[in-house]
């Protein structure tokens, strides 16, 4: 009786491994790949598909969510196109240690409906893999470091300032978002 009940355990447990990890995968599988450009703005998206991490691969990013609902850090608004963007708005827009800017306007979804309008480019046009020395990455200083802006540390900077801004002005989305990680970074990494 012992064993069977054993066995049950031990299959049980091999079943909800399973499932939890087919939940992770599945719900990273229903986003789409971040296209180079684009004027349709995408529901979900696979960030950091070729991470470089041992632990941690990619996030399934719900934009849709983002852009149509009140994310912005006090949970009141809407957050603009401009907070990840931020080439797209004009250079006199730009706080340090932004530099870039490819627009005259800021980006709106009402901007890309105009057909003469540029498509908005992927963060890769500027924030490569790293190891990717195809072009000049941006450098910033983090920490009193200069440090490469490739992909990850762009994702990373843009996620975590937007996220901590969010729990300083709502503590309680600290329990939600971070569980026993302080950074949260099961809620949005699929582990490898």
């Amino acid at each position: 009786m012992k064993r069977l009940l054993i066995a049950a355990i031990i299959v049980l447990t091999c079943v909800l491994l399973f499932v939890v990890g087919n939940a992770a995968r599945t719900s990273a599988s229903l986003a789409q790949q971040l296209p180079k450009e684009s004027k349709e703005q995408p529901k979900k998206v696979k960030l950091d598909t070729d991470s470089l991490d041992d632990k941690w691969g990619e996030v399934a990013f719900d934009h849709e969510n983002h852009t149509t609902k009140n994310y912005s850090p006090d949970g009141k608004a809407l957050i603009t196109c401009v907070e990840c963007h931020h080439t797209d708005q004009p250079k006199a827009n730009l706080k340090p240690p932004l530099v870039t800017s490819e627009r005259n306007v800021a980006l709106t979804a009402d901007v890309l409906k105009d057909a003469a309008a540029a498509p908005v480019k992927g963060c890769r046009s500027c924030h490569l893999q790293a190891g990717d020395d195809s072009k000049p990455l941006p450098v910033i200083t983090k920490e009193s470091k200069q440090v490469k802006l490739d992909n990850e540390v762009a994702y990373h900077t843009n996620c975590f300032v937007c996220h901590d801004a969010a729990i300083k002005a709502r503590p309680d989305l600290a329990t939600k978002t971070s569980g026993s990680d302080p950074k949260g970074c099961v809620k949005c990494h699929v582990a490898k």
